[in-house]
């Protein structure tokens, strides 16, 4: 079943709130930014292909993820990159992902993994390409973590 973009918007706008988002001090309601703030995250992406931008998670100066309700979008430091939401098939902590699957090569019992000091968000489209959007490290990250999980549910 497809889904509208009013939606799309309005269930990544519940979700943030079950997390207390937004939260005035690294993650913002896109339309509540300075104008100068909005033509800063949109220079180098087409508002047209990413929609209705939602959501900005700041991690630092250099790192920032957003949200629209075609995609999800942001800059690690080096580079800008983007996936469809239509297109993502699953999600994960990076380097969660890494240990499991270097525990599982080498046929070791991994032990419990700390989750709190992740800040990389690991997203793995339909095709199996993985993309890294950052946060902030804890609340933050489980917080788009789960709004992720919710588009992952919708391609289902």
């Amino acid at each position: 079943m497809s889904k509208t973009l009013e939606f799309i918007e309005n269930r990544i706008r519940w979700r943030a709130s079950q997390h207390d988002i937004p939260n005035k001090k690294s993650t913002f309601f896109f339309e509540n930014l300075t104008l100068e703030e909005q033509s800063h995250y949109l220079s180098h992406f087409n508002e047209k292909d990413i929609g209705k931008i939602i959501l900005l998670f700041k991690g630092s100066k250099r790192n920032w993820t957003g949200i629209g309700t075609k995609m999800i979008f942001g800059y690690n430091g080096t580079e800008f990159h983007s996936v469809e939401l239509n297109r993502i098939k699953d999600v994960d902590s990076k380097n969660r992902k890494e240990y499991f699957d270097k525990a599982e090569s080498e046929k070791l019992k991994p032990k419990k993994f700390k989750k709190k000091n992740e800040r990389e968000l690991l997203i793995i489209d339909s095709l199996g390409n993985e993309t890294v959007f950052i946060t902030k490290k804890g609340h933050d990250l489980f917080a788009l973590w789960n709004i992720m999980l919710m588009i992952t549910r919708f391609n289902e």
